[in-house]
């Protein structure tokens, strides 16, 4: 009897041994169960910050970056993009040309401008007043005269708020933000003509032609044919019969340039500013040294002159070019009396042109970034 007590207390005791053991694995099963968990809890909270912080880097710092400030109005990267955006939907809209590649940098700089000038409007009494808003608008939404005949005043007003109306859906703008860039438009059309006043109706130009080559082309033949060509003569209709003659053969300018025997008009000195120290200076009949082309490495100018006019009347075209260069100058010229910051480089123009590219279905130009930071 003694043994079987025994035997019963030993089984108790392995049975509880057992229920014990069984307990701690399943603990330790549980134990192992949350590790893996909070380790899998852990990995996601790792992974899903990356992604976050990859997020906001990438999407949310960029377009808050700071690119322009004028004073204390500032305007970031997210409001150049808009800017652009705008250009390239109202170029669509009306049927014109956009190349991103210059638009970029265009419009930067027409936003410094904008604000300088914007500041400056009260000082030198350029207001630019709601009516004159309104009757701009209508000017470019407004069917042109053609299609204007036989309708009523009220038949012409219904299609142009129609047309407006499409354009700022089209556009995806706030008619008050498109008025305030008419606005803008507007006041910078002014101060145009305000600075412009400054420029004389008279100034010495030159009659100019160009020839554009590829570096590898036969350039010299090409002298040897000019001078062949000119045979000594300064006469203004002689040299331009000579400059069709080799342009027609050597040029591989626009087919419009060529067909005009390479002549480019009367020129005026800083209406071609970036090339016209290398034919400004040039006499009658002699062709310019070799010109890299600022466009394109591969391709070389030769610049002449048929005729030099020491005081000549400006063409209208040439008036608004110096009007504009004296614009450009002034607004340079401001920078230094305001606080103006303004960056841009290759990895903004890149950034800007990405933004583009993601919403845009037009075909996507060649990627021509300015490597440049201005101030």
């Amino acid at each position: 009897g003694h043994n079987m007590v025994e035997s019963t207390s030993s089984h108790r005791k392995s049975s509880a041994m057992d229920r014990r053991r069984l307990a701690m694995a399943r603990l330790s099963v549980k134990r192992k169960q949350r590790l893996t968990i909070i380790s899998i809890a852990m990995a996601v909270a790792v992974v899903l910050s990356v992604f976050l912080i990859s997020y906001v880097v990438l999407f949310v710092l960029p377009p808050r970056e700071l690119v322009i400030r004028v004073n204390d109005v500032e305007y970031t990267r997210g409001d150049l993009v808009e800017q652009v955006r705008i250009r390239q939907k109202s170029a669509d809209f009306m049927g014109q040309n956009f190349d991103a590649t210059t638009v970029i940098f265009q419009t930067l700089q027409a936003m410094v401008e904008v604000e300088i000038i914007s500041q400056t409007a009260p000082s030198v009494n350029i207001i630019i007043e709601d009516e004159d808003v309104d009757s701009e608008i209508e000017k470019i939404m407004s069917p042109p005269e053609h299609m204007r005949l036989g309708k009523s005043q009220s038949q012409i007003k219904r299609e142009t708020d129609e047309k407006y109306s499409s354009y700022l859906n089209t556009v995806q703008i706030s008619e008050e933000k498109h008025r305030a860039m008419v606005r803008n438009a507007l006041m910078r059309a002014e101060f145009k003509q305000y600075i412009g006043e400054s420029v004389p109706l008279v100034a010495e130009q030159v009659h100019l032609y160009r020839i554009l080559m590829p570096n590898d082309g036969e350039i010299d033949i090409m002298k040897v044919k000019f001078d062949d060509a000119v045979g000594g003569s300064k006469s203004p209709e002689d040299l331009g019969d000579a400059y069709l003659e080799i342009v027609r053969e050597f040029s591989i300018d626009s087919p419009e340039t060529v067909r005009k025997g390479g002549e480019i008009g009367w020129v005026a000195k800083d209406v071609i500013a970036k090339y016209d120290y290398h034919f400004f200076d040039l006499s009658p009949g002699e062709l310019s040294d070799p010109v890299q082309d600022l466009e394109n490495s591969n391709q070389t100018y030769f610049f002449m002159i048929s005729d030099r006019d020491p005081a000549r009347q400006l063409s209208f075209g040439v008036m608004e070019e110096l009007k504009l260069k004296a614009l450009q100058d002034w607004v340079n010229g401001k920078r230094k009396e305001h606080d103006v910051y303004a960056v841009f480089n290759s990895e903004i123009y890149d950034w800007v042109f990405e933004q583009l590219r993601i919403t845009s279905t037009a075909p996507t130009p060649t990627p021509n970034p300015y490597g440049h930071m201005f101030n």
